[in-house]
């Protein structure tokens, strides 16, 4: 997980989820429980690791993160509410049409003709006009409360939805959509935990469980991805920006699967 938030920007719910809902199924915990305690439980990881993921990035290559603190701050407040409306209702009908759409992301991304660079830095070229300012805000706060509320309803942490939307809408390179991603998943998670953690589940014979998340689960699996994240920050600046493209598009894809059921 560590090695997918540095190297693709995204937080790793699409793997932490399905993987914790096994272990917890596999203990004979009720598969609805399981399910929301997964998705509060890598939520709360999510959050550390990204952290340490954007912190490796600005190690490497220093950047503004200004634009991913805009993003993340609307972000937070549409992971709350994502979050709340996780905990109260059945999103199976959202997820199937979240998962087609993905593909058609993914199709995009791999398909799409590179256009030329004018060897700026894409963040730059965002700040080089100031009358971009209420542009920008007004992505942060649309985009921001969009993505947020999607990642706190399937506790994805949300790279996996703002990468696209950097690179395609707002032409940004997949280097630096990564690194911008990474400020705005560790402030978007916020949002989504706070409700799961929150919640009286009324499973006291759970050990380590508050509201929604498994304690031990979370410092376990912390433990390991938050030195690997350096590991994968490294890999982004070493692998060619098309390759990172398909990757992140073939991981689109599983994750389209995994919604809709198929996988």
């Amino acid at each position: 997980m560590g090695v997918a938030s540095g190297l693709l920007g995204v937080g790793g719910g699409f793997i932490l989820v399905p993987t914790l809902f096994l272990l917890m199924s596999v203990n004979g915990i009720d598969s609805v429980l399981a399910l929301k305690i997964s998705l509060g439980t890598s939520l709360g990881i999510i959050f550390p690791t990204a952290i340490f993921s954007a912190y490796n990035h600005y190690r490497k290559s220093k950047f503004d993160i200004k634009l991913g603190l805009i993003f993340g701050g609307f972000g937070l407040i549409g992971g709350l509410i994502g979050g709340l409306v996780a905990i109260n209702s059945d999103s199976e009908a959202l997820k199937n049409i979240l998962g087609i759409v993905f593909i058609l992301i993914a199709l995009n991304m791999i398909f799409k003709p590179e256009k030329k660079s004018d060897k700026r830095n894409d963040s730059e070229n965002l700040k080089l006009d100031s009358k971009l300012n209420l542009k920008k805000l007004f992505y942060g706060g649309t985009l921001g409360i969009g993505v947020g509320f999607l990642s706190g309803l399937l506790s994805l942490g949300g790279g996996i939805f703002i990468i696209p939307i950097l690179t395609l809408l707002l032409g940004f390179s997949m280097i630096e959509a990564i690194k911008t991603s990474t400020i705005f998943i560790s402030i978007t998670a916020i949002g989504g935990l706070i409700p799961y953690l929150l919640t009286n589940t009324n499973s006291n014979n759970i050990l380590f469980l508050v509201g929604y998340v498994n304690i031990l689960y979370l410092l376990i699996i912390i433990f390991f991805s938050i030195p690997t994240t350096y590991i994968g920050v490294k890999l982004a600046y070493k692998i060619n920006e098309k390759m990172l493209k398909k990757i992140l598009a073939l991981v689109l894809i599983y994750l389209s699967l995994k919604l809709i059921g198929i996988v």
